[in-house]
């Protein structure tokens, strides 16, 4: 009997070996691919995370009687329309700072004090100093030059480099459409393939994994699109109150900023800080970083958090790094696509067998039964992806249907009292924990859709107490 467990446990260990070394090797392929069909592939990806954007309005609009391909050609034409309003004004904010000359002179006096006394500080003063190749001219310009910085090219060349950015952008742009076309086309007839390559029960796990990807994605690009939102406007009016040009270029960056985890919102704080470090007094540019570092951190780590609790589950140091190796990749286009990516992939890894070990290590936690329950009823919608990971899970776990009916009650319970209203799955969830309890038929007449009132939610506490100590 050792003999064979002892086999039995070495066999298990060169299976993980050879699938963690066969994983390694796809992401070796994964990644010079990615460098070498940059071309091909930046703007599949970008089209991939435009479709993702434009989906939950498009299902929304199905939903009411919209043909699907109307619904789409709705959104994209919705969403060409605010890039193209967005990108004009601010080019045309822009423009006017630079056809001011009056704004440029007063910048460049500014500067030049700020570098003076910058000059004079006892440490940083003294490094300049020492790094400065002479000492001719106080400007902020010819002090960059004895650093050896700023040293560009001439004006045909800059011109030359602005011309081929912008044929390089309608390119991608065209490709990118094309691209997007054709997904939307693909998305739609993907599930009848997938039917007829997998037929029967591997046909049921594809769909699930795919509603897996669709609703955590969705959740993803609803959620940060609405925190970016939000964090920009109100950045935007405070950069406006202290004077700060430029507001809604950098209002604009702090929006796509935001889909670059941790990082990408303070990154966005930086030019505006820079402007403020020129123009105003240091109790102002206080006041200035305090606001618009509390307006991220809040937007981020609290309203982001309350609305969408984990929907990706992933690592934050993984995530780290993933931003970092994709900003070295494809810089900000990159930083944007590496999570909605890494996440498509962490689901497909947590719905193989073999691969569900790695994809537990990238998740930010191993969650209790529990407290997957209670994150799946967060919305108070229990969607199909959400149902067939809770059953994956309780599978995992080897827990009993009776013990699966008691926590989906208890965590009903427990959304019911946070939000002071009853929901018809939530409803279900407890009238199926309350069956053997005293409480059902109070319950069966008691607890409707809509507002509850306090006698009812006294009754609630009382029959989540009974649920609990049957633990």
């Amino acid at each position: 009997m050792g003999e064979v467990a002892n086999d039995k446990a070495i066999s298990t260990f060169q299976e993980r070996v050879t699938i963690i070394s066969h994983s390694l090797i796809i992401i070796a392929v994964l990644c010079i691919a990615m460098i070498h069909l940059e071309s091909v592939l930046k703007p599949f990806f970008i089209a991939l995370g435009i479709y993702f954007v434009l989906k939950p309005g498009a299902d929304y609009l199905s939903k009411n009687s919209f043909p699907v391909f109307l619904s789409y050609l709705t959104m994209l034409l919705l969403f060409i329309l605010i890039i193209t309003s967005a990108a004009f004004f601010a080019w045309s904010q822009v423009q006017g700072l630079v056809d001011d000359e009056d704004k440029q002179s007063e910048y460049d006096d500014k500067l030049n004090q700020r570098w003076k006394q910058l000059k004079k500080a006892p440490l940083i003063g003294s490094m300049i100093n020492d790094a400065s190749s002479s000492d001719d001219g106080d400007s902020f310009g010819s002090g960059l030059e004895s650093l050896g910085i700023g040293s560009g090219g001439g004006t045909g060349e800059i011109a030359t480099s602005v011309v081929s950015s912008v044929g390089s952008f309608i390119t991608t742009s065209i490709t990118v459409l094309f691209f997007l076309i054709f997904i939307i086309f693909e998305a739609h007839l993907l599930p009848g393939r997938i039917e007829r390559a997998w037929p029967n029960s591997s046909s049921n796990k594809m769909e699930a994994i795919q509603h897996q990807i669709e609703e955590g994605i969705n959740t993803y690009i609803i959620v940060k699109t609405g925190c970016g939102i939000g964090s920009a406007i109100i950045a935007a009016i405070v950069m406006m109150i202290f004077g700060i040009d430029l507001w809604f270029v950098w209002a604009v960056l702090t929006f796509i900023l935001n889909y670059v985890p941790y990082i990408g919102s303070l990154i966005a704080t930086i030019p505006p800080l820079i402007i403020g470090l020129i123009l105003l007094k240091p109790i102002a540019l206080l006041v200035l970083t305090i606001i618009l570092l509390v307006n991220q951190q809040v937007w981020g780590n609290y309203i982001e958090t309350k609305w969408a609790g984990r929907a990706l589950d992933l690592s934050p140091v993984i995530l780290l790094l993933i931003t970092a190796f994709s900003f070295w990749l494809w810089g900000i286009v990159g930083m944007v696509l590496a999570v909605p990516l890494f996440a498509i992939v962490k689901i497909v890894l947590e719905n193989i067998e073999e691969t569900r070990p790695i994809a537990i290590l990238l998740s930010e936690r191993a969650p209790t039964l529990k407290e997957a329950w209670q994150d799946a009823l967060r919305d108070g919608n229990l969607s199909i992806g959400e149902y067939h990971k809770l059953t994956e899970l309780q599978k995992r776990l080897g827990v009993s249907d009776k013990e699966v009916t008691r926590i989906s009650g208890i965590s009903a319970i427990k959304i019911i009292l946070q939000r002071g209203r009853a929901r018809q799955n939530e409803i279900d969830f407890v009238m199926s924990a309350s069956v053997d309890t005293m409480y059902y038929d109070l319950m069966k007449e008691s607890l409707t859709k809509g507002r509850i009132d306090s006698e009812l939610r006294e009754d609630l506490e009382k029959l989540k107490l009974i649920l609990t100590e049957e633990e």
